[in-house]
Formats: C-alpha cells, sequence, structure tokens
C-alpha cells in the first residue's frame, strides 16, 4: 500500500486550470470525505492554496499508476470535470519523492516565490482539517508533522525568508511601474483577508495615502481600513469606487468573478480615458480576463507576476541551495521512520515464534524433569531466553540495516525471505497496533 502524491501547481498548470481543481477552506472537510468514499483510500490530506491542489495519500493499489488513476477520477468526479480538462497537468509521486516533494513545499522551495512562508501556516491548516476530519492516519500525520519540522528550520537556519518577498509584495512592485507615484493613486482592495492586508501594508510603505477597503463582512472591511488610515465601503457599493480608483488589487474567496466586462463598461465610459490597473491575486480568479478588451483597462493575474518573481529569485539562490539540503536531511529521516515499520511486524513475528518453541520445549522437559527443584528450573528458563535471543541477534540485526538502505537499490526482500524460512505468520494481526515513533526511532527499532 502505497502513499503517493497527485496534484497541480503553478509549475504545471495556467491560472484557469488550477482555478478548476481548487478547494475552498470552507469546503476541505466535504472534499475529504468524498476522497474517503473511493475504495481503496485508507488515509487522505488536501492541501489547497493560490498556487496548488494537492492529494496525499494512502491507497490500497498494487501499483502507484493505479492509485494516481484514483486520486484523477477524484478530481473529475468532485469538480465535475472531464479527466482530459486537467489530467496533462497532473504529477504523480510516490514514497520518497512524494515525501521530498510535501518537505520542499513546506519550505517555501515550490512557492511562486522562493522562500514566502505563508505556505506553512497552509500546510498546517492542511493536517488540522484532516485531524477533524479524521481522514489521516500515523503515517500522513508523521509525514506533515515532519514537513513542518523542515520549514522551522529552513527558517531557523537559513535567510530564504527574511525579508520575505510574498505575492503582495510583488503586486505593490508591480503597481510601482505603473505609478512613477504611488502617493497620488487611489487604491481599491476587495477582499480583506491575510494577502490583502499583506498587500495593502506595502502599499503604505511605498507611500499610498489613498486606501479604500470592500469586504463581504463591512466589519473587517473597516477593522483593516481603519488600521491603515484608508476608508471602508459596503461590499455592494465597490461598483461605484471603480469610477475613481486607479489600481484595484482583488483577492477575495468568491467561488465566481465578481468583477465582469459588462459592470466595467458604463464605468469605463464614466472615467473619461483614465487608465484602470486591475491586479487579480485570487484563485479561483475575481475578476473576468474579457474585461482587458475595454479600452484603457489592465488587467494582470498570479501568473503574470511570474517577471517580478523571478527578479527577486534570482538573489535568494544561494539560501535556497541551504534550504534544499535541509529538505533531502529531513526527507531521510522520515523515511527512515517509514522503512523502519516494515521491520517492526516481522521482528515481532520472529520474537514470537522463537518464544513459541521454547515455551513448548520447557513444557515437553518439565513433564519429564518434575523431580527438578524450582531453582533449577529458574536455570533453565534464564538459559533457554539467553540462548534464543542469541539466535535472534543476528537476524534481527539485518532486518533492521535492511530498513536504512535506499529504497532505489535493487536489493532482495529479506521480510519476505524471513518470514518463508522461519515459517511466520502471513497475517498482520499479531502485530496490530506495533508501530514506531518517528520522535522514537531508537526505540522502535
Amino acid at each position: 500500500m502505497p502513499f503517493v502524491l497527485s496534484g497541480i501547481s503553478h509549475h504545471t498548470a495556467p491560472i484557469d486550470v488550477r482555478e478548476r481543481l481548487s478547494i475552498p477552506e470552507h469546503r476541505l472537510p466535504s472534499a475529504l470525505t468524498a476522497l474517503m468514499e473511493h475504495k481503496g483510500v485508507r488515509e487522505a490530506v488536501l492541501l489547497s492554496t493560490c498556487n496548488r491542489v494537492e492529494v496525499y495519500a494512502m491507497i490500497d493499489s498494487d501499483t502507484v499508476e493505479k492509485a494516481h488513476d484514483l486520486v484523477t477520477n477524484y478530481f473529475a468526479s468532485y469538480h465535475h470535470l472531464s479527466r482530459s480538462e486537467f489530467s496533462s497537468c497532473l504529477y504523480l509521486k510516490s514514497e520518497q519523492a512524494a515525501a521530498e516533494h510535501l518537505m520542499r513545499v513546506a519550505s517555501g522551495l515550490e512557492s511562486l516565490i522562493i522562500g514566502e512562508m505563508q505556505i506553512l501556516g497552509q500546510v498546517r491548516q492542511a493536517l488540522r482539517v484532516a485531524q477533524e476530519t479524521e481522514t489521516i492516519g500515523s503515517i500522513l500525520t508523521n509525514l506533515f508533522q515532519q514537513a513542518i519540522t523542515t520549514s522551522r528550520r529552513v527558517q531557523n537556519e537559513t535567510g530564504i525568508g527574511r525579508g520575505a518577498f510574498s505575492i503582495g509584495h510583488a503586486a505593490v512592485d508591480l503597481a510601482t511601474h505603473m505609478f512613477t507615484d504611488l502617493s497620488a493613486a487611489t487604491v481599491l482592495i476587495l477582499g480583506a483577508g491575510k494577502m490583502s492586508e499583506l498587500t495593502a501594508r506595502h502599499l503604505l510603505s511605498n507611500g499610498v495615502r489613498s486606501v479604500v477597503v470592500a469586504n463581504r463582512t463591512f466589519e473587517r472591511a473597516k477593522q483593516m481600513a481603519d488600521a491603515f488610515g484608508g476608508r471602508a465601503v459596503h461590499y455592494d457599493v465597490f461598483p461605484d469606487e471603480l469610477v475613481n480608483a486607479d489600481i484595484v488589487i482583488a483577492s477575495t474567496a468568491a467561488p465566481h468573478f465578481i468583477v465582469r466586462k459588462e459592470m466595467l463598461q458604463p464605468i469605463i465610459k464614466r472615467r473619461r480615458g483614465k487608465p484602470l490597473f486591475l491586479i487579480d491575486i485570487a484563485v479561483p480568479r475575481d475578476i473576468d480576463p474579457h474585461v482587458e478588451e475595454l479600452d484603457n483597462v489592465f488587467l494582470y493575474n498570479i501568473d503574470d507576476l511570474q517577471a517580478v518573481v523571478q527578479e527577486e529569485g534570482a538573489q535568494r539562490l544561494a539560501e535556497a541551495q541551504r534550504a534544499e539540503t535541509i529538505a533531502q536531511d529531513e526527507t531521510e529521516r522520515f523515511m527512515a521512520w517509514y522503512r523502519s515499520r516494515s521491520a517492526v511486524p516481522v521482528i515481532s513475528e520472529l520474537k514470537s515464534r522463537l518464544e513459541r518453541i521454547r515455551q513448548d520445549d520447557l513444557a515437553l522437559l518439565r513433564a519429564k524433569l518434575r523431580h527438578l527443584p524450582e531453582k533449577e528450573w529458574q536455570a533453565i528458563e534464564t538459559a533457554t531466553l539467553a540462548m534464543m535471543n542469541h539466535v535472534a541477534r543476528e537476524p534481527v540485526l539485518r532486518l533492521k540495516r535492511e530498513t536504512e538502505g535506499s529504497p532505489n537499490e535493487e536489493r532482495y526482500d529479506l521480510f519476505s525471505a524471513t518470514r518463508e524460512i522461519f515459517g511466520l505468520a502471513e497475517s498482520r494481526a499479531t502485530t496490530e497496533g506495533v508501530e514506531p515513533s518517528l520522535s522514537n526511532e531508537k526505540e522502535a527499532n
């Protein structure tokens, strides 16, 4: 039963594909429940952000490809899409490659902005939702906890996140290219979430004086506007603010476009040729791409920020290399724990088998030597126990060493060979619940 990763990201899919597969935070529990209804899924975690949608799952399957096929079918059925609409953008990873990918994701190495640490909160959230929905077991729990540990190490041991350049930074950087003097620009922010708040902070630090905030919850809009010396407006009247706005930054959680071409047409006439710059950093997108067909309307979405990001990312290359090393190190640590799970049932079965042999032979011997004093029987007990420990010592050591080998090495299946040679039970029932802890590897081994 492999653990697999299947998903899409900004590396493999444009925004119009990503938004079709995106899952808003409030729908994650139901999406996980729907995934678990597919036959063979034992554990599952969903990680859905503006730049990626990924499924991590333990699946009963004899091949990784079949597991990937199951996840592809899940995406298609849950989102009511044809597989052909997205399957070419999906990537598949399993075991070590899947673990290393998550370590890199949590460390900001797979982000649109290298070193951006908002992803850590999203990884934590994915783990929390899976735990609350009870779709996660020990393997994926340890995997995600290890990823969080990796991210903390990267933050503490490298400078990749210092002066963090975020999507908000990139949006403001783009705005500075549009206006030589941001202090004269009026900025309308649609949405009062974390991304909007960060963007507003960057705008103010770059000289913006006039900020208008619109949000479905007016109190939240007012709270943000007051914090930045701006003005809050009710969500249903934000189209009126488009008449005077120079820059619009949209980052809501709406499942559909909130700014459409037909909405803007009469507003553009009232602007009398004044250019309107729209920056859409939401996934799914907030602004209909057809608005660019209107005169003096310039639209940029999250994928358009790539050029801004690449220039900043080049300056972080050295720190990124150090973060890569940490991600690889923590991946190996997780995989050592994961592989050790294979040895534990066999070692337990072997020791149980030897102990049964010892007890059966002692029972026969005691029936023949009933006259022996109890003290002498204790000596025999001790001697036979030591004998069986000596017999088990070398096989146990070799089984443990087997888990330390690279999964890419071509090697015989020592676990199956041990079961065959010693006549061990194939059933897992004897070792149910026996599983090593990642935090206490030595004791487990």
